[in-house]
């Protein structure tokens, strides 16, 4: 069974398949499948307030101790009036230590200048496994699919036993055969990209090679989201008989067919027209030719990156240095994937595996000396993130700025300078301690401006912080020898300027 024939055949085989998928797939259309007009609120979103920190602070200290679920927390806080993506709620709750920061490793920069506007300009390659289940044996196929990163149109696929580079060059062929021949292909650093039939097959046809990094789906995510779709839409394929393997990739070729067809009938990315039909959009030579220099220069960027080299230097040195044995494709990949990550990260690496190998000697290796890199690197992202959203949402941090602004509408006075003190003091969080001593810098800075003598204004700061209940007796020292170097840092300035 084709994608070109019998179509209400396919459909049969897609209900008995994965109804509950496909028959959602008409919801978003009206009965003559013309899309429906549907409310867009991106741009509309309420401001966070400090009330509404507050309120989600205290809501989520509610739950002591159960696992807080971003999709019912946020449907909590909806009913309760605080409207907010679960992006922002996330990063709410990890600014107030209250939800653990998970970040995945995406390095996608290099890929973000990769949006297409020219039909079959950039073709997105990958395999996949999928298994078909004939009574209790498994047969996997790996599905080689092409699918267009402009219109995300499915062009071709091959069901075969491994994603080997006769496979990869059999679904090129049939993608050429079908629609012509595209600027670039778009694909991972597999042995069965790289191999030399494939790259001789793509010199052949002067189609250029855009490789997409190790450990970064997302640098090929026009292919991952299209088998993503494929997988929910055809769920688990099982078959209660005895037929022989043949029969299983027969079913297996029916149930992409079917996908295929009914994908390339679907608009995608708010467009009018499905994939299929943009994807017949004639394309002149000047556009095609002008696609070519962009994915020359996008490719020359990251081929001449000098902190790429440092970074393959490095690996290097440690190669050499502990006498690691390495076969040439492990290092080859080493070398890739090395690029992916922070040189901070890479220094802090070698000192743990240095550490790490005097404790024992068979840790020392390639893969343990990246084990300890993954983990450095995860933490370094999760630090950075954590960092992001206590600057933006802590609920203290958010109360300081409202109190700053309350002050500038005031005129300063000893107690709004001794407030900044004692919150400078008082504060472990290091961008709290920060923003309140520098506030309490500038406010004591403006009161001097206003006085003639310096000895009134020092004691009633220091009779102020005597009276403070609140506050030990370091924390009192501590509050006052700041203020006596902002008194300081103020006599350099004025007699800077004097001179």
């Amino acid at each position: 069974m084709r994608s070109a024939g019998r179509p209400e055949r396919q459909v049969a085989w897609a209900l008995v398949v994965a109804p509950s998928t496909l028959l959602t797939w008409d919801q978003g259309f009206d009965e003559k499948l013309r899309p429906l007009n549907l409310p867009d609120k991106r741009g509309k979103a309420a401001k966070v307030t400090v009330e509404m920190v507050r309120c989600i602070v205290a809501h989520a200290k509610g739950y002591q101790g159960r696992r807080i679920r971003l999709k019912s927390f946020g449907a909590e806080l909806r009913k309760e009036g605080i409207d907010l993506s679960l992006k922002t709620i996330e990063a709410i709750l990890i600014a107030n230590d209250l939800y653990k920061v998970r970040i995945r490793k995406k390095r996608p920069q290099f890929y973000q200048s990769l949006c297409q506007k020219l039909p079959n300009g950039l073709l997105s390659i990958d395999g996949s496994k999928l298994v078909v289940w004939l009574g209790q044996a498994a047969y996997p196929f790996n599905v080689e699919l092409c699918v267009d990163v402009a219109t995300f149109a499915h062009t071709a696929f091959s069901v075969d036993d491994s994603e080997t580079a006769e496979a990869v060059i059999k679904v090129l062929e049939i993608h050429r055969n079908r629609w012509g021949i595209p600027i670039g292909v778009l694909g991972d650093c597999g042995s069965a990209n790289d191999s030399d039939a494939v790259l001789g097959y793509l010199k052949r046809w002067d189609i250029k090679r855009v490789p997409a990094g190790p450990g970064n789906p997302k640098g090929n995510g026009t292919d991952e989201g299209a088998f993503s779709h494929m997988k929910k839409a055809l769920g688990q394929i099982r078959i209660d008989t005895t037929s022989p393997k043949t029969l299983a990739r027969s079913v297996l070729e029916a149930l992409v067919s079917i996908y295929v067809y009914m994908r390339n009938r679907l608009p995608v990315h708010l467009r009018r027209e499905p994939p299929c039909q943009h994807m017949a959009v004639a394309v002149s030579d000047e556009q095609r030719a002008g696609e070519r220099r962009r994915l020359d220069a996008h490719v020359a960027t990251r081929a001449n990156n000098e902190q790429d080299q440092v970074k393959r230097d490095r690996l290097d040195w440690v190669v050499r240095h502990y006498g690691l044995e390495v076969a040439p494709d492990a290092l080859k990949h080493a070398q890739r994937t090395i690029k992916g990550h922070e040189l901070e990260a890479i220094r802090q690496t070698e000192a743990a595996f240095l550490k790490a190998i005097r404790r024992n000697a068979r840790r020392k290796n390639l893969s343990y000396f990246f084990g300890i890199l993954k983990n450095i690197q995860c933490k370094m992202d999760e630090d950075a993130k954590r960092d992001y959203c206590r600057q933006r949402y802590n609920h203290e941090a958010m109360l300081t700025i409202e109190r700053q602004k309350q002050a500038q509408l005031e005129p300063v006075s000893i107690d709004n300078i001794l407030g900044m003190l004692s919150t400078a003091v008082t504060n472990n969080a290091r961008f709290v301690k920060e923003l309140a001593v520098r506030k309490a810098r500038e406010w004591t800075v403006e009161s001097i401006k206003s006085r003639r003598y310096l000895g009134p204004i020092k004691r009633d700061m220091e009779t102020s912080i005597g009276k403070l209940t609140g506050l030990s007796l370091d924390q009192k020292k501590e509050a006052w020898e700041l203020f006596c170097q902002f008194l300081n840092i103020h006599q350099q300035e004025s007699r800077v300027t004097l001179a």
